[in-house]
């Protein structure tokens, strides 16, 4: 069996569109303020360590035309502010691992 390293990019149930739309039946626009709320906290908290806000959506439930529009203006609160990046899972563990080499492991 070959070793090497294990790394979990963040996944969230709460700001997740299965759980709000599908599981908690949730009004259309609760994806913007619950995630307008999630994102201010750790913008907040990003000021002195890296926070990383993940946004789980399903074009069959936010993608519809009574959602996506909230979908988007949540993306428009988020990228509006100073220092933000927007990147896909990969590039998170692509700037992760660079750190970890750059700083060592556990550091």
């Amino acid at each position: 069996m070959e070793k090497g390293s294990l790394v979990s990019v963040p996944y969230s149930v709460e700001i997740n569109d299965v759980v709000i739309s599908a599981v908690q039946t949730q009004p259309s626009d609760e994806i913007y303020r619950r995630g307008v709320d999630h994102f201010n906290r750790l913008y907040q908290e990003g000021a002195t360590i890296p926070r990383v806000m993940a946004i789980s959506i399903h074009p069959y439930l936010t993608g519809v035309p009574h959602r996506i529009g909230h979908l988007e203006r949540l993306y428009d609160h988020i990228l509006g502010h100073e220092g933000v990046m927007h990147w896909t899972g990969s590039e998170i563990l692509d700037w992760f691992t660079a750190e970890e080499r750059r700083l060592g492991p556990g550091a």
